[in-house]
């Protein structure tokens, strides 16, 4: 089983203030994925680390949710259920699975 991160980060400048904006995607045994978390909090973290270029603790939250399985990797046919305004976050389920994810939009 092969699991690889890639955390980029870049400033935003349409935003009022810079920040930073994160790309959190996953290649999981060779297919392309992204990385989303049950809780929205844990993503958000994600968001608040990668702003603060600490990528590595970025990736560990990532890593640890994979662990607990209270993150995935998402991939296939991923439908859209929340759209927060003024959030980075989206939430998100698997076609045929009920269980529903935060990703980073």
């Amino acid at each position: 089983m092969k699991l690889s991160f890639i955390l980029g980060a870049a400033l935003a400048p349409f935003l009022l203030a810079p920040a930073a904006a994160v790309e959190v995607a996953v290649i999981y045994e060779g297919f392309p994925g992204y990385a989303g978390c049950k809780e929205r909090a844990d993503m958000q973290r994600v968001v608040d680390l990668a702003e603060q270029y600490d990528l590595e603790a970025a990736r560990e939250i990532i890593r640890r949710g994979l662990k607990s399985k209270d993150c995935r990797v998402l991939g296939g046919d991923i439908i859209v259920e929340v759209v927060p305004p003024f959030s980075r976050l989206v939430k998100v389920h698997m076609r045929g699975d009920p269980d529903a994810y935060w990703i980073i939009q």
